[in-house]
């Protein structure tokens, strides 16, 4: 069930941001990395690996082959993950890794000086974003008109911020839309 977020009316127009209660994993995603943990318990990346093979990840990153960070979570009834340790030493810990191939990140950007730094920049990002996807923080808005009939409606924008960025700017749209029809009337 959506949860409406935040509502704003003009001209006859009603903007609703809620939340996504389908949207779609990151995994299944074109990222430039994969999110790779061990847990069996639950989903905190995008690659389920065995143990031996997030040793073996770690081992990459450190020799160079692979570009990466390693990444922390945080379970406490929920399942939260990032970048930077959590403070708490009874529930969280280091999960696994976000990484990709030097080759993959020379793709991307070329032999340029700072190819590496773009590609721990996009890694760092796609945590965040996984992140909004584990702790809900997914929305989409629909925009009704006087009769309460959706005119125009979008899902799928990870973060709330953004979401309202989004409303706001087709909530505008159609006010003016409508506007524009009173004056030609």
């Amino acid at each position: 069930m959506s949860y409406e977020q935040t509502k704003e009316t003009r001209n006859g127009y009603t903007m609703r941001i809620l939340t996504d209660d389908d949207p779609d994993s990151p995994a299944n995603w074109d990222n430039l990395g994969e999110i790779a943990y061990s847990s069996n318990h639950y989903t905190l990346g995008t690659e389920h690996v065995s143990r031996d093979r997030l040793d073996e990840i770690g081992e990459r990153i450190q020799s160079g082959e692979y570009i990466g960070l390693p990444v922390f979570a945080y379970v406490h009834g929920a399942a939260t993950i990032s970048t930077s340790p959590f403070s708490c030493p009874w529930d969280s810990g280091q999960s696994g890794f976000v990484y990709c191939t030097r080759e993959k990140a020379l793709a991307e950007w070329g032999n340029t000086p700072d190819y590496e730094a773009n590609a721990i920049r996009v890694l760092s990002g796609e945590v965040e974003t996984f992140d909004q996807y584990l702790q809900g923080d997914v929305y989409g808005y629909t925009i009704t008109d006087a009769h309460g009939d959706i005119v125009d409606s979008c899902w799928g924008f990870y973060g709330i911020e953004f979401a309202k960025e989004e409303a706001q700017a087709a909530l505008k749209y159609w006010a003016t839309k409508q506007g524009e029809l009173f004056e030609a009337a």
